[in-house]
């Protein structure tokens, strides 16, 4: 019998992704580069509960003395998020992004881990930014969030739900056709002076040399967060 666990494995091998199992463990750790920064990620399986769980881990953790502002942040980003949520660990400042399934009763297909692991990738990605004003910057965490989101307005992470005239029904169209060039996560940066720009935390990433050897490739999909 196929366990959930060699699935997952099949998957990274499939995909030529660099990872390393931890010992004893039903569970895999890799590295991914972002145009954001580089994260710690892991994968991992729970065969009884028939789990699969994905982590990304932020590079940095939350000084104790911002505990408060960043779990406004980790709030008003989980608010409506469709698939996977923001974890804050009051003891250390630990901030990840998980996804998760459930596969009870079915079967898990590579498409199904794909998508999960895109998802938590994109978005873990997409938030880095705002989670570096937070930390460097002293930004508020609705500031840093709307750097982010732009007030909510419709964008590659949001959907709508409610009837649209058609001239808003083509702009969402258009918004999915964006790409992540389109999206410049380097220049939300600008104006921090406190973080060194020559870290590699912020470094403007060429997914098409670093990420090539290490088998991980930018995400080709976004998070969907309700209105």
């Amino acid at each position: 019998m196929t366990t959930l666990f060699s699935e997952l494995i099949d998957f990274f091998e499939e995909e030529k992704w660099k990872y390393e199992i931890l010992e004893g463990e039903t569970i895999v750790r890799f590295h991914y580069k972002g145009t954001a920064g580089r994260l710690l990620c892991y994968g991992e399986v729970d065969e009884n509960k028939q789990w699969v769980l994905f982590y990304s881990y932020l590079p940095v953790n939350v000084p104790m003395d911002k505990l408060g502002v960043a779990a406004e942040f980790v709030c008003r980003a989980n608010q409506g998020m469709r698939i996977g949520n923001f974890e804050l660990d009051f003891e250390d400042g630990e901030v990840r992004y998980k996804t998760s399934i459930d596969v009870e009763g079915g079967e898990l297909a590579p498409k199904m881990i794909d998508n999960l692991l895109r998802a938590n990738l994109s978005t873990m990605n997409r938030y880095f930014p705002g989670l570096m004003k937070l930390i460097f910057a002293n930004m508020s965490a609705k500031e840093a969030i709307e750097s982010v989101e732009g007030n909510r307005l419709p964008s590659p992470n949001m959907i709508q739900t409610s009837t649209q005239d058609q001239d808003e029904q083509n702009d969402d169209d258009d918004l999915d056709d964006l790409d992540e060039d389109d999206l410049d996560l380097d220049s939300d940066l600008d104006g921090i002076d406190d973080f060194d720009e020559d870290e590699e935390l912020i470094d403007k990433i060429d997914l098409t040399s670093d990420d090539a050897e290490e088998g991980n490739d930018p995400p080709e999909s976004e998070n969907e967060k309700k209105p």
